[in-house]
């Protein structure tokens, strides 16, 4: 799979997403947000990007607290971005923009925005470090960024429970982009390849009950798991959610269903000469 077809491919996935990406169960991309921007320390009158914002959580964060400045959001999803610039609206956040691009073609000045963050998306980009250095580009010398991804527990152990019942189903077993930087080492690594320095990296703790196996599957419906489905037919895909959610009923204990979400976020600044 060539870049533009991988790309293609992650745009598709988002686009079927994206009506229910702000659903309750999947409530931790807002409290990660939250977490992201005050980790971002702001002062209140930088320029700051978002990319991969999805349905704009970072981003509108963001705008709440910069309310002197400027946020703009960028994503591959054009239906991800309608949702996003309607929430905005609702909020009346009238610093906040967002734009249907490319990381590798933003069609932004060099040296335009004082911050920027990647909640979640890094993984997604067919090559990081090349994406990496095109923020670096926009970043003005002495810029921050700041990235978020995940822990090798993610979702356990609901996630085995799922690749394996779909695995029966001759679904082949998806590369979790995640995987990739899932840990303070290749975090670090692949920043400071790419030219980020004082580099910085924490974990929290951010998962918690869902109250029945109907929730994990609006999980599933409503995020990048979406596109594991399409290889079902209608018939198989009616009874696999069938066996595996009442596998995922197995596990529940009296205060629900477990959903592990243990978020990993980096900061770092871009040095030029």
């Amino acid at each position: 799979m060539n870049n533009d077809e991988h790309k293609q491919k992650v745009m598709a996935s988002f686009d079927m997403a994206s009506e229910g990406y702000d659903c309750p169960s999947l409530r931790f991309f807002v409290e990660s947000a939250s977490w992201l921007i005050k980790n971002m320390q702001l002062k209140g009158n930088e320029n700051l990007l978002d990319i991969a914002t999805g349905t704009g959580h970072v981003a509108i964060a963001a705008a709440q607290k910069l309310r002197r400045s400027k946020v703009t959001g960028i994503d591959l999803s054009e239906k991800m971005l309608l949702r996003a610039g309607k929430k905005a609206n609702e909020m009346n956040l009238r610093n906040l923009t967002f734009k249907l691009c490319d990381i590798e073609d933003m069609g932004f000045d060099n040296d335009s925005f004082d911050m920027a963050c990647c909640a979640f998306g890094l993984f997604f980009l067919p090559n990081m470090e090349y994406g990496l250095k095109c923020i670096s580009k926009v970043l003005k010398p002495g810029g921050k960024l700041a990235i978020t991804s995940f822990s090798p527990s993610l979702m356990m152990p609901l996630r085995k429970l799922l690749i394996d019942k779909v695995k029966e189903y001759g679904v082949e077993e998806p590369k979790l982009s995640w995987m990739l930087l899932d840990s303070p080492d290749k975090i670090s690594a692949l920043m400071r390849g790419a030219g980020y320095s004082d580099i910085q990296i924490q974990s929290k703790q951010m998962g918690y009950y869902l109250k029945n196996s109907q929730e994990w599957r609006d999980v599933l419906w409503n995020s990048g798991y979406r596109g594991l489905f399409s290889q079902l037919s209608e018939e198989d895909l009616k009874q696999f959610m069938h066996e595996h959610l009442k596998e995922v009923d197995s596990v529940a204990d009296k205060n629900g269903i477990w959903l592990e979400v243990e978020v990993l976020l980096a900061t770092s600044v871009v040095r030029k000469e």
